[in-house]
């Protein structure tokens, strides 16, 4: 079972050329799909949050983060003021899903970046086994874009639909086990869309 929240932190397997305009990043091994994932946190349900609908917020570099707070108390925070970077800052991306049934796993497969155009595809994979108990969360995702140069930027955050049935290593549904037979399930892919302006430094 997914067990409660605290945040972990993991390193990109690919990692982003130094001011490049165009790049990509994607994690190919199976067994690290979560290394695309700069910090992450799970909030179960019977914590007293719940979060009806996906989110996606532009953020300040996480090192702003107040060292006591969970990376999702401070998204809260976030979404009550304006966020304004320059090209000295990194920028990043937090995404909260919506509440999932805790067998269920996300993942960030690829990021890439074509001129001020931004697009990161997520999997959401939905376990169709047998519950004997049902618990929920959500999680949420941070990835780290980087220094970008000043302009307006459009992302695009596409959550894939899969479903499966299997766990892989030893099959049991524990918060390390991936899924081993996940394919595309019947729905369309949701589409999150995000405007943010960077500044030119006076520095």
């Amino acid at each position: 079972m997914i067990k409660g929240g605290p945040i972990f932190v993991s390193l990109a397997i690919l990692a982003m050329p130094l001011c490049a305009q165009d790049w990509t990043k994607e994690s190919k091994d199976r067994a690290k799909r979560a290394a695309l994932h700069d910090s992450a946190q799970l909030v179960r349900g019977d914590s007293g949050k719940w979060n009806e609908d996906a989110l996606l917020q532009h953020a300040p570099p996480i090192a702003q983060k107040p060292a006591k707070l969970s990376l999702d108390a401070w998204c809260d925070q976030l979404k009550k003021k304006k966020v304004e970077l320059t090209d000295k800052d990194d920028n990043w991306l937090i995404f909260r899903t919506a509440q999932l049934d805790d067998n269920d796993r996300v993942w960030v497969e690829r990021i890439e970046r074509r001129g001020q155009e931004i697009t990161v595809a997520l999997n959401q994979a939905k376990w169709k086994g047998k519950y004997f108990r049902n618990f929920t969360y959500y999680q949420v995702i941070a990835v780290n874009l980087g220094k970008l140069e000043p302009g307006k930027y459009e992302t695009k955050w596409i959550i894939q639909p899969l479903v499966f049935a299997k766990f892989d290593g030893d099959g049991k549904a524990l918060e390390a086990n991936w899924p081993k037979d996940e394919r595309p399930a019947d729905k369309k892919p949701t589409k999150l869309r995000l405007t943010f302006t960077v500044s030119k430094s006076s520095r």
